[in-house]
């Protein structure tokens, strides 16, 4: 298992994989291009992302990029739908070019349209982006915390936009624990809490996870990280979580809300700590 935390690259790739690795980070995530932007202004520094590339696969260091919080593959307007999965492809390209396994991408909101129209809405964008893109890179589906008209709040609807577009190889799942426990999909502190995760359909598809505490309680759909050990869910649920053994492969990201990078290092020991004191 793995415990990272989420580096800015505004400094270039290849600086990022050093502060990660001076954090002692054992995997990283970070934005393909600004989170509050479809377009990517700027072409690929290859040089850039080859030297991070090599550094990153030197030390053992896998990293997510996460696509920006802009896209919605599940938009009605047909405009922003094609943006967004335009957006979307050259967010593979640049994942691709820093020898990044994944991309990890929010389901998008309906804007009223409904949940059926959406749900078909964002297959067909998945559809489009699958076949277009020739990267290999995996596209991952991040679960929401079911704020407004958010799409893939439940394992079920998840599922749904998946079911037979692509394998698990190309088309998989990101896990947000605060995200999951905000829509009372999941609960660590309750027995059984993780069974909606455990299904075997979603499991297959599951190759990362969000560690993330919640400054709001079970089912209150808000989607608000908290500190490790400081929120809802706390240390015995982050416990639980880091300790589940079906996911002792997987690499957990910290998207907890820090004051700046350098606290990722307090948040990653302490998780660590939880570790060491239960063995």
């Amino acid at each position: 298992m793995r415990i990272g935390c989420h580096i800015s690259v505004a400094g270039g790739y290849a600086k990022a994989v050093e502060r990660a690795e001076a954090l002692g980070a054992e995997c990283f995530q970070y934005f393909s291009k600004s989170p509050r932007m479809l377009r990517f202004t700027k072409n690929i520094n290859y040089e850039d992302a080859a030297a991070g590339r090599e550094r990153a696969q030197t030390l053992g260091l896998p990293t997510l990029a996460h696509a920006p919080y802009l896209i919605n593959l599940a938009a009605p307007d047909d405009d922003l739908r094609r943006a967004s999965a335009d957006a979307l492809l050259w967010d593979l390209q640049v994942a691709h070019a820093r020898g990044t396994e994944a991309v990890v991408v929010h389901c998008g909101k309906h804007v009223g349209a409904g949940v059926p129209a959406a749900l078909a809405w964002m297959r067909e964008s998945l559809a489009r982006v699958l076949g277009e893109d020739n990267t290999g890179v995996r596209l991952l589906l991040e679960n929401t915390a079911g704020q407004g008209t958010e799409m893939g709040t439940t394992v079920d609807e998840l599922l749904s936009l998946v079911d037979g577009l692509a394998g698990p190889e190309r088309l998989g799942f990101c896990l947000d624990t605060q995200h999951a426990f905000a829509a009372g999909v999941l609960n660590p502190l309750e027995p059984g809490g993780l069974a909606a995760v455990q299904a075997p359909a979603f499991r297959e598809r599951l190759h990362a996870i969000h560690l993330n505490d919640s400054k709001v309680e079970a089912g209150h759909r808000a989607d608000r990280h908290a500190l490790v050990g400081q929120g809802h869910i706390g240390d015995a649920g982050l416990l639980r979580l880091v300790t589940e053994p079906s996911w002792h492969t997987l690499p957990f990201y910290l998207e907890t809300p820090v004051s700046d990078e350098a606290q990722y290092r307090g948040e990653m020991a302490h998780i660590r700590r939880l570790l060491a004191e239960a063995r």
